[in-house]
């Protein structure tokens, strides 16, 4: 921020402060000018005494006292652009301070009006000009003050929230500021109905007074009102559509900003933020939805990372609290995967290379799986478990658990292409299919849980992917999963075989 820049900034309300009150000179003193409801030599001595009186009382002391009010926010500025941990220091009464600062200088320019109505009605007193002249001067004082007042109230607001807001709250929260006066909508929306009605109306009853006390001829009496009326008119009008720009502008610039930011979340952008510029009802309105953003965000992230850990199935069921934590009985069919001498791989192969293979070979694999609408429940060493039917119902789940099998045995053999071009030796796999009953729930202590099946049916897919080995094949499938296959696979009938842990052989099919 260069000198000229930082200059306007320290001074963007004191300038808005000193703006306002000259709008309101000007306002009054044109309109005053307009009339001529006032004696020449009334004029005259009232106009001689603005160099004395008006001009150090209605500016050179407000804005010593405002230097002072804003000495922390001058200190805050100097400190951050040198030093930004040690402003931290005075972030509290700096805040404090500056959304206090409207209401204060308006207190201020009411202060410094009636200060000076008083001291024009004595001092015309003391010069014995009448009781037309000085109820006249104390009258116009206080006209000024109303148009200064109520014009700072709104110009001071908007440079605040268009130039100090964002520096000072760049993430909002003007709420949480204890021991702050509020410019809630209600006030603003009363400011503006004084400034468009009740202002006009004073100053056309203070003009009419004043027409009424200076012409006893009624031709020219109803001249000099017709000549207030059109001036009164035209500014009055001209003021009234800038502060209801000013008002609009204010109003429906965050309101924008909010439904822009909702829609965006709503389609999934969590980083949108409102911009908060006022602590008003919008502003809380603004926070609130940032805070909403920032927690959709994390549950997001929570989601997400959650999914990396177990499948998406999964997370979506349990956020969506439709797994019985006590378990139930699903129908299923469960397959199971083993890497064939994969340990002496292990030994000859550094460990990243390991990491890089074995990575690859679970990408494709969970694909195929998930292709047919299977869930991968683990990665064991170089071992995979997987479940169709569960958590997510499935009703060929047997056909979808081949299908996955075979176009597993294809994806390996594209694992294995790239591989070899990279002077690997191919990988083999084993793969077992059952189907059955389970037991289905998440399992696990009260800090850790995850989502598992327990039966025999994990136990007998399990050693079925282990009878590869001995039958020379790359798939087996129980009796049970033949039964239910909805289309025809090319298996062949197996020799029974006696599984371990059961006395009985077991009636197989193999590809």
């Amino acid at each position: 921020m260069n000198p000229i820049n930082r200059f306007r900034f320290r001074n963007t309300l004191l300038i808005a402060n000193v703006i306002s009150n000259i709008i309101g000179v000007t306002v009054v003193f044109y309109l005053f000018s307009r009339t001529g409801a006032l004696h020449s030599d009334l004029r005259s001595n009232l106009f001689a005494t603005i160099d004395l009186i008006f001009i150090p009382l209605s500016f050179i002391i407000p804005i010593a006292i405002t230097l002072i009010y804003e000495r922390p926010i001058r200190n805050y500025i100097a400190l951050r652009s040198n030093d930004p941990a040690a402003s931290d220091l005075l972030t509290d009464k700096v805040h404090q301070r500056l959304l206090n600062e409207p209401f204060f200088l308006m207190a201020l320019n009411a202060l410094v009006w009636i200060s000076a109505a008083v001291t024009y009605a004595l001092y015309f007193w003391r010069l014995g000009l009448g009781r037309k002249a000085i109820i006249g001067a104390f009258s116009l004082n206080l006209q000024v003050g109303l148009v200064s007042v109520t014009v700072a109230f709104f110009v001071i607001e908007f440079f605040l929230q268009r130039r100090m807001i964002p520096y000072f709250f760049p993430n909002g929260g003007m709420s949480a500021v204890s021991k702050t006066i509020r410019i809630r909508i209600r006030t603003r929306l009363i400011a503006f109905f004084a400034a468009i009605n009740l202002i006009p109306m004073y100053t056309l009853a203070r003009g009419s007074w004043g027409i009424a006390q200076t012409f006893s001829d009624t031709g020219q009496a109803l001249s000099a009102m017709q000549t207030m009326i059109f001036s009164h008119a035209a500014i009055f009008s001209s003021v009234g559509v800038w502060l209801a720009f000013l008002v609009s502008s204010n109003l429906t610039r965050p309101l924008t900003d909010i439904t822009s930011v909702l829609k965006r979340i709503r389609n999934g952008h969590f980083d949108a933020r409102v911009s908060v510029t006022s602590n008003d009802e919008l502003g809380y309105v603004g926070d609130v939805v940032n805070e909403m953003a920032t927690g959709l965000k994390e549950r997001e992230f929570i989601k997400e990372t959650f999914g990396k850990y177990v499948s998406r199935e999964v997370r979506d069921e349990v956020l969506s609290r439709n797994i019985p934590l006590d378990g139930e009985v699903r129908e299923v069919s469960v397959l199971f995967a083993d890497l064939r001498n994969f340990t002496p791989f292990v030994e000859r192969t550094t460990p990243q290379e390991v990491v890089r293979i074995i990575n690859r070979y679970f990408e494709e694999m969970e694909a195929a799986i998930r292709a047919q609408g299977g869930l991968v429940l683990q990665f064991i060493g170089d071992e995979i478990e997987a479940v169709f039917g569960a958590p997510i119902p499935l009703s060929d789940h047997a056909t979808q658990a081949m299908i996955a099998a075979m176009n597993m045995n294809d994806g390996l053999a594209a694992v294995n292409k790239v591989f070899a071009d990279r002077g690997h030796f191919p990988l083999q796999h084993g793969i077992g299919i059952h189907s059955g009953k389970v037991v289905a729930a998440t399992i696990g202590s009260p800090s850790r849980l995850s989502y598992a099946l327990v039966g025999d049916t994990v136990n007998v897919a399990s050693r079925l992917q282990d009878a590869n080995k001995q039958h020379g094949t790359s798939i087996i499938v129980s009796a049970e999963t033949y039964r239910r296959l909805s289309r025809e696979f090319p298996l062949r009938s197996l020799p029974p075989t006696t599984l371990k842990g059961k006395r009985e052989p077991v009636e197989l099919y193999g590809l």
